[in-house]
């Protein structure tokens, strides 16, 4: 090469020296600054009372959680009659919004410096400019090894942030003009640099832009400080016009495109609590609105419908601004849920209520439906949500966090994700936080690995987690890389209409069927327990809730609680979202996320109860019994609420009073038989003698059941379980059941987010036992207490539950838990045999592999469980069930469920406290069946309840269904209000026929989607009706009465 080699470098100086050259200051403003702890949602009133001051360069101020509202004058010059004039704002603040005349007219960070004041300037006219500065709060970083960085002002220099009285620091706000000329020149020098340093060095194009570029450096003055400011400019003009002739060389017809449209990834809570995300919202949509204003040709996507409704609520005039863009095709609504929520842990039905509240929600707004779930930032997805989404009016699915894996590169870019029905979506990993310019287009098109087919990439830019989106030079990088020979063309396209393109233009996709696993944060399984667990309980409660409001509503004409339900569960949606449900967040984010759960789960039991007592009719001597299960519920029951010394009046009932590990009163029974979604009423009676004959034989250190013969060693380790049907020891030779394990748990990277492979070698057993004791034996349950202490600082408080008429083993657990940076785990040593393990996910199960063949295998060291795990041999098998943790592993026949992981970045107290959940192991059999696995794991999910009642022998079945592996998952009030719902699922894995059989005369019954939409009318025979489903399928039906 002739040409000079220092070029590249020389400019990229000029690019910094021209920089700072864009904008001319026109005058200084003189603020005054006000502090105060309160949000406000627009210019605070006068009667706010805050004590406002003149603040200057080098004052100081702020404090954790503190905002400082600042207020000035600026009047145009008539000079500037007609002119786009700007602010320039150095608050000292990491955001800060700013609001003109007072309307919101976007954010002030460390990406958005400048912001445009008007278009078309007014010669002397007055603006009243008001600046929400939020000062930050303390953090302790994501990383292992982050400390809070002590900061005097601007933005920290890692994750880590520490906020003290007085730590930010005022510069100025100032009105400043653009110098035109100079930001052409930069955009355009920016993307022929880019495009020389992507090209390969043998490339004709790249020659002839360094050739340009040697011309360039030879116009345009390196210092031009140094000369009059008409003689560096008319040398900028020259560079220009040297440089116009490259930019204006198109591609040929085989170039690849990329869609690209605005876009900003919200996180709706994590370094920062909800409260902040909404001001975050109107920072962020009110700069999308004001860059909408100035670039005609701009277009931005967002996602939750939750953002669009705080905005609604909140901030209505920046909401009535972006319904004005959406009609105008400007602004697309496209991400199908409620939130972006995890998407292993929610349940079944709270994904389709994501659907069904995000989707109502959009079109009542913006009379708009998504048809692409947007989910760039979760941490793997399950193999439900295809059916899911398809049956929510949804065909696309973008993402892009599977290329974080930590294993193995996941093998496509574009393809048909199938789910475990069957269902598919088109799905396609998109870009985010980027911009679109030749150094990032070029650069994304190297990734794609299957140029053979694909021929397009969707690239969505602008800054985001923290919200801010696009800068107006990434409009202007965007503009000039639409169709520059060398890189990807590149035009405005909404997701919708990329992926649409997709599907109609591209043939011969790949396809990838069933879990899409992400191989790394699996840690996000179990932090912060308590928000699991909350969770859990609130989706049964709500499930309960619904149930018992539409029989009251059917049976007596009661009225059916719809909003007060909607608003209960949009706090379980809310609390779902991707960095709170998986425990990611700050502390504060965690302390209000346990305090909605609690709200939820108290305000919805409480409106379960309601419906309870309409169906009792006022308290008398009987009791009134209820099933939420979809099949007939005998064997053993627990009740709580009955008087002491009381049991229902039932021919054959066995019952034994205990008390569970919170004090709770309980009483267990066997000889009920509860009809299918309904209820029995029966009469109160004293509790009957127990029968003479005990069932369980305790010794020191062994247990003999109806079922099996444990045997225990010192350290309250099962280390023999005989199972007494099988004839067969199901412990390892060595092994152990129960066997706590705990180690040192220090990722090399996010914290509270992942577990690395070699975790699991620094566990530990864990034998410190310090009391053992029977605390109960009666007819029906040996309950067997013991204690533990774990690590240096906590305790474990057990009961072991063996049973008399199951086979089934429960393990009530507590756990005051003070230990920094472990992670607490049981395990089970099986002699079993078995090279795979089913486990729960939402309306069915996966199967994943029980060894370590391959590194996919390898890499699934803790996967996601709902209710059960199961491992079976042929049969013969044992499963596992829990009450509210999601994470577990087999491999080579041993299972351990994760309890704890206390991580400390960015909370850090980790998951110090209490800690309260149940595990059971069920031995039985023969292989898988609803009857071994599914069943038993509601059961041990949802109890009956009971109410006191004046209707004794009252018996009421809402529904039932004849085929044992169809589950009727869900009852509730239709939206439209014309009837009921029944949400079933096949859950076996083959294809059934079904009969379901109504309690109620019904007039009607239609099959619809999940949006409880599109009705095909079903023929009502004998007070039933009968269907297929495939397996897995999920079916809603619509009853009329």
């Amino acid at each position: 090469m002739l040409l000079d080699a220092k070029i590249p470098k020389k400019i990229a100086i000029l690019e910094t020296t021209y920089a700072a050259l864009r904008y001319s200051v026109v005058a200084p403003l003189e603020m005054e600054l006000a502090e105060t702890l309160e949000h406000y949602r627009g210019v605070p009133p006068a009667k706010a009372g805050l004590e406002w001051r003149k603040v200057t360069a080098g004052d100081r101020w702020g404090d954790s959680w503190m905002t400082a509202w600042l207020r000035g004058n600026v009047e145009v010059p008539i000079a500037l009659d007609g002119q786009p004039v700007f602010l320039r704002a150095a608050t000292g603040a990491g955001e800060c919004m700013l609001l003109i005349d007072g309307t919101h007219r976007g954010v002030f960070d460390v990406n958005h410096p400048v912001r445009l004041l008007a278009l078309q300037a007014v010669g002397g006219a007055v603006h009243e400019i008001h600046l929400e500065a939020y000062s930050g709060h303390t953090f302790p970083g994501t990383q292992p090894f982050d400390e809070p960085l002590v900061v005097a002002g601007g933005a920290p220099q890692d994750s880590g942030i520490a906020i003290g009285k007085g730590a930010r620091t005022f510069d100025k706000v100032e009105l400043v003009t653009e110098r035109a000329d100079v930001s052409a020149f930069l955009f355009e020098l920016r993307a022929l640099r880019q495009l020389s340093e992507a090209l390969d060095e043998s490339s004709l194009r790249r020659g002839k832009i360094l050739a340009a570029m040697q011309q360039v450096f030879t116009a345009v003055y390196a210092k031009p400080e140094v000369v009059e400011e008409d003689v560096w400019r008319a040398g900028l003009a020259e560079a220009r016009r040297v440089m116009r002739p490259l930019l204006e060389m198109k591609n040929g017809p085989t170039t690849p495109k990329f869609g690209i449209i605005g876009h900003s990834h919200i996180d709706t809570a994590w370094l920062w609590p909800i409260a902040e995300t909404h001001r975050k919202l109107a920072r962020t949509f009110s700069s999308i609105l004001s860059l909408m204003d100035q670039y005609p040709d701009f277009k931005f996507t967002s996602s939750a419908a939750y953002h669009a409704d705080v905005v609604r609520e909140l901030y209505p005039e920046i909401f009535s601004r972006i319904q004005q863009r959406v009609k105008e095709g400007r602004w697309e609504i496209n991400g199908a849920m409620w939130i972006e929520p995890d998407c292993n842990i929610p349940s079944g039905e709270s994904f389709v209520r994501q659907c069904l509240v995000g989707q109502r929600a959009t079109r009542e707004m913006f009379g708009v439906t998504s048809d692409t779930l947007w989910q760039p930032d979760v941490f793997g997805y399950s193999a439900a949500l295809p059916q899911i989404l398809r049956g929510s009016g949804v065909e696309f699915f973008c993402t892009t966090k599977l290329g974080w894996n930590d294993t193995n590169h996941f093998p496509y870019d574009t393809f048909v994700w199938k789910g475990m029905d069957g269902s598919s979506v088109l799905s396609h990993f998109n870009l985010i936080h980027c911009w679109p310019d030749p150094e990032t287009l070029i650069r994304a098109w190297k990734e794609v690995q299957h140029n053979d087919v694909q021929d397009r990439r969707l690239l969505t830019f602008g800054y985001g987690d923290g919200g801010g989106g696009p800068m107006a030079e990434m409009i202007e990088m965007g503009r000039l890389s639409q169709d520059l020979e060398g890189s990807p063309r590149a035009e405005y396209q909404s997701i919708s209409e990329f992926m649409t393109g997709v599907r109609d233009e591209i043939s011969n996709l790949p396809t990838w069927t069933g879990e899409l696993y992400l191989e790394l944060h699996r840690g996000t399984l179990t932090s912060i327990a308590p928000i699991k667990r909350g969770n859990r309980k609130c989706e049964f409660a709500l499930r309960d809730a619904e149930l018992a409001a539409t029989i009251a509503a059917l049976k007596y004409g009661a009225a059916y609680p719809a909003s007060e339900l909607l608003a209960q569960w949009k706090k379980v949606l809310l609390n779902q979202f991707h960095d709170i449900l998986p425990g990611s967040s700050i502390a504060r984010v965690n302390d209000e996320a346990i305090t909605l759960f609690a709200e939820c789960l108290t305000e919805t039991q409480a409106l379960g109860r309601r419906a309870l007592e309409t169906l009792a009719q006022g308290t008398g001597d009987g009791v009134l019994l209820t099933n939420s299960l979809s099949w007939e519920r005998g064997g053993e029951i627990e009740l709580t609420g009955l008087p002491t010394g009381a049991q229902p009046d039932v021919e054959g009932l066995v019952g034994q009073e205990f008390e569970d590990l919170d004090g709770v009163s309980k009483l267990a029974v066997t000889g009920l038989h509860l009809p299918s979604l309904g209820y029995q009423v029966a009469s109160l009676a004293p509790l009957a003698a127990p029968p003479a004959s005990a069932p369980f034989v305790v010794t020191e250190d062994a247990v003999e059941t109806p079922f099996a013969k444990v045997r225990f060693d010192d350290y309250g380790r099962i280390v023999s379980f005989y199972d007494v049907a099988s004839r067969r020891e199901l412990v390892t030779k060595g092994g152990a059941f129960n066997a706590f394990l705990m180690g040192e748990d220090v990722p090399q990277a996010w914290d509270n987010w992942d577990i690395d492979r070699d975790q699991r070698l620094k566990l530990a057993p864990q034998t410190d036992l310090v009391e053992r004791a029977v605390i109960a034996e009666g007819p029906l349950q040996l309950r067997i207490r013991q204690k533990h202490q774990i690590g240096g600082q906590s305790w474990l408080t057990q009961d072991i539950v063996f049973h008399a008429t199951t086979a089934r083993v429960d393990f009530d657990t507590a756990v005051d838990w003070k230990e920094k940076y472990q992670f607490l785990k049981v395990g089970f040593a099986l002699d079993i045999h078995a090279d795979t393990a089913r486990h729960e996910i939402q309306f069915g199960h996966v199967t994943r592999s029980a060894h370590d063949n391959t590194t996919w295998d390898r890499a699934q060291f803790d996967v996601c469980a709902h209710k059960w795990t199961d491992i079976s041999e042929n049969g013969f098998g044992v499963t596992f069930l829990n009450d509210c943790k999601y994470a577990c592993t087999i491999k080579d026949g041993e299972y351990r469920l994760s309890l704890i992981k206390s991580g400390r970045h960015p909370d850090p107290r980790g998951d110090e406290g209490r800690h309260r959940f149940a595990y059971a192991l069920l031995p039985h059999a023969g292989g898988f069946s609803i009857e071994n696995v599914v069943r038993p794991a509601y059961e041990f999910n949802l109890p009956p309840s009971a109410t006191l009642s004046s209707q004794a022998g009252a018996s009421f079945s809402l529904a039932s269904v004849d085929a044992q592996n169809v589950i009727i998952e869900s009852v509730k009030w239709a939206e439209d209000g014309g009837g009921f719902i029944l949400r079933l699922y096949e859950a076996g894995r083959t294809g059934t026929h079904a009969v379901v059989k109504f309690g109620v005369p019904v007039t009607s019954v239609s099959e619809t989607n999940l949006l409880e939409e599109d009705p095909t009318a079903l023929e009502v025979s004998e007070g039933g009706v009968s269907l297929y489903l495939k397996a897995f399928e999920i079916k809603t039906l619509k009853v009329t009465v």
